[in-house]
């Protein structure tokens, strides 16, 4: 469980630095952008402690390309939804799972 307090903090800091007055739209994909970035730095740091290999940093960042250009196609008319917000989130909650997994598979 103590695991997940960085999490939480780095989320709420996230969306507590989001203006109230800007488009809700902005808010959802400022949200993903910044848990991207938050999940490419936990890969770089278990790449660079030794809990992820070489190999499965490649899948992990492979994962994470897929869910940018996922991304950026679903914003790419203006408009990031509900639903698109969703989607996106769903994927990156996968990729979450398979950091954890590559960070704590004691191979």
């Amino acid at each position: 469980m103590t695991s997940l307090k960085p999490v939480i903090i780095l989320a709420l800091a996230a969306f507590a630095a989001i203006p109230a007055s800007a488009n809700p739209s902005q808010n959802r994909l400022a949200a993903t952008e910044s848990r991207d970035a938050h999940q490419q730095t936990r890969i770089a740091n278990g790449l660079s402690n030794g809990q992820i290999s070489t190999t499965e940093a490649a899948h992990l960042n492979a994962q994470q390309a897929r869910i940018d250009n996922s991304q950026a196609r679903l914003s790419a008319d203006g408009r990031f939804s509900r639903r698109d917000y969703a989607r996106v989130d769903q994927r990156q909650d996968n990729a979450n799972r398979n950091i954890a997994r590559a960070r704590h598979n004691r191979r």
